[in-house]
């Protein structure tokens, strides 16, 4: 009968010791958040060999996939393909009629989101706010 306590006891201490620590971590998954911080629209800049070019996301999470559109005045409108969220991770490829595709790779931070892309050969910078 004493086990039985001493056990209850034991774990309601780890509990009370790791909670606060669970708490704290910060691993968001984003798949997981029921307030979705991805989908809606996106004012993103682009950065690639000192030159910067503005454009617009149009973004949809449905589960651990992402899907939307994209349009900047380099590449004029595109479709979003091969979206994933992993934790607070996101990939995907931006697909273009008339631009070579940019395979895009970031995290959401707050209300940002932000990363590294690669076109053509080469790989730049780009970072977004929520509109």
């Amino acid at each position: 009968m004493h086990s039985r306590g001493l056990i209850s006891v034991i774990a309601i201490m780890v509990m009370v010791i790791t909670g606060p620590v669970l708490a704290t971590t910060p691993y968001h998954d984003v798949a997981r958040d029921k307030t979705d911080p991805i989908s809606g629209d996106w004012e993103v800049m682009f950065e690639l060999q000192g030159t910067k070019v503005p454009g617009e996301f149009k973004l949809k999470l449905d589960g651990d996939k992402i899907a939307g559109t994209v349009e900047s005045e380099h590449t004029g409108k595109g479709t979003l393909s091969k979206g994933r969220v992993v934790g607070d991770q996101i990939s995907f490829t931006l697909d273009f009629a008339t631009h070579e595709s940019i395979a895009v790779t970031g995290r959401l931070k707050g209300d940002k989101l932000f990363g590294e892309f690669r076109t053509e050969g080469m790989q730049g910078t780009w970072e977004a706010k929520k509109k």
